[in-house]
């Protein structure tokens, strides 16, 4: 892959910050309970409801990336997303963040992600899908990383953190504007929008690899998502400071990702990715468990960032292997953005419930929540390993690699 697909994908990464959004209450999740005075389990709602529209977004969106120009789909969903952003931080009130968050799902997952994802697959050959996404995930990280610790290092001299919505709608405009000049719009479709059929639809939901996909996105996205509790765990538990507790916060989401997602993504084309993701997957779950019988103390504050930073390594390195499944198995590119928005339908579907049942058990039983949370991990954790050995028996049976 030579360097100006490589800095394509770096200009089409910048897209992605319209996620950044919806998250923020995940990234800044003290401050941002706090400025709009909610409780655990609205904060949680919140994501529930960005969940509602997101994960039908996610199946429907494969259907119009598979139909319609992915550049154009992405340049909408940063200007609609955006225009939301806008909406939050100007205008009051919890039934505001309930709209906007329903909307949000429409703008992002709907018209952006499997149209992303079309254009990132289509910079690669099949020889290197695991740099592809690896790169992908590094440059999406880079480009958080400056973002949200640019944030952090204002966000005193802001007059309120609704702000930052507003100054990631001007991000989002600006990258729309970059976009619609630099990025030309590759014809990754598979068939032409005249001669679009819902028959790729069928055959998408018929190949078993969309399905395992799903699950192995499923295990690693609720891992990611909860998480988000290791911020508040680190401070409420163990006394660490807030903003050092928000500093690792992105840690979390995006350095450990443009650290390691590239070493990972090498890893995947060597060992491919059943056998890679099972080993990070094990290493994820010995850290949870450590995490879960780790007595909840403040004495113990150096032992418990430790397991963190390690678990969110580790998860930063697998990531490049959330998708790969499918290019793995050599699915036809023409009902790839279809199989990859019902992989992200069933993996990101845990946003319908997850962090409101997480928000609840802190709410209903304080500290001792976050074992809950732990053990719930660990399950989805445990998951995408069966989902591994089941992809392996896939790729054995149909001799993936013998004919490449």
């Amino acid at each position: 892959m030579n360097k100006r697909r490589y800095l394509l994908i770096a200009v089409m990464t910048l897209s992605t910050l319209c996620y950044t959004l919806p998250y923020l209450s995940s990234t800044y999740y003290t401050q941002f309970m706090e400025a709009f005075g909610l409780t655990n389990e609205q904060v949680g709602s919140l994501i529930s409801m960005f969940g509602l529209t997101a994960v039908p977004g996610y199946l429907f969106g494969g259907l119009l990336a598979d139909r319609f120009s992915p550049k154009k789909l992405v340049i909408v969903s940063q200007l609609l997303t955006a225009a939301i952003g806008l909406c939050i931080c100007f205008l009051s009130g919890y039934t505001v963040l309930v709209v906007s968050y329903l909307a949000l799902g429409v703008t992002t997952t709907f018209i952006h992600w499997s149209a992303f994802l079309k254009l990132v697959r289509a910079q690669g050959g099949p020889e290197d899908e695991g740099k592809v996404f690896g790169f992908f995930e590094t440059c999406y990280s880079a480009v958080s990383i400056i973002c949200s610790y640019g944030i952090l290092g204002v966000l005193g001299s802001l007059p309120s953190f609704r702000w930052v919505q507003a100054i990631y709608a001007v991000i989002l405009i600006v990258v729309a504007v970059v976009i619609a000049i630099f990025v030309k719009d590759a014809d990754v479709r598979g068939t032409s929008s005249d001669s679009f059929k819902l028959s790729m639809a069928g055959k998408a939901i018929r190949h078993p690899v969309t399905w395992l996909n799903g699950l192995i996105v499923m295990g690693m996205f609720i891992a990611l998502s909860t998480s988000t509790y290791l911020n508040p765990m680190l401070s409420e538990v163990y006394g660490l400071d807030v903003t050092v507790s928000t500093g690792y916060s992105i840690y979390n989401r995006y350095v450990a990702r443009v650290l390691l997602a590239t070493a990972g993504g090498l890893l995947l084309d060597k060992l491919k990715t059943p056998k890679t993701m099972s080993i990070f997957s094990a290493g994820m779950i010995a850290m949870l468990l450590a995490l879960t019988f780790m007595p909840q103390d403040a004495s113990f504050l150096i032992g418990a960032v430790i397991i963190c930073v390690l678990f969110s390594s580790i998860m930063g390195a697998s990531r490049s292997g959330m998708y790969t499944p499918i290019p793995e198995a050599k699915m036809p590119m023409s009902i790839t953005g279809t199989a990859m928005g019902i992989c992200s339908a069933v993996g990101y579907s845990s946003d319908l419930w997850l962090y409101t049942l997480c928000g609840k058990w802190l709410d209903s039983y304080g500290i001792a929540g976050y074992t809950y949370i732990w053990l719930l991990t660990i399950a989805a954790v445990a998951m995408v390993i069966a989902c591994c050995a089941l992809l392996h028996l896939y790729e054995k049976k149909h001799r993936v690699f013998d004919a490449a």
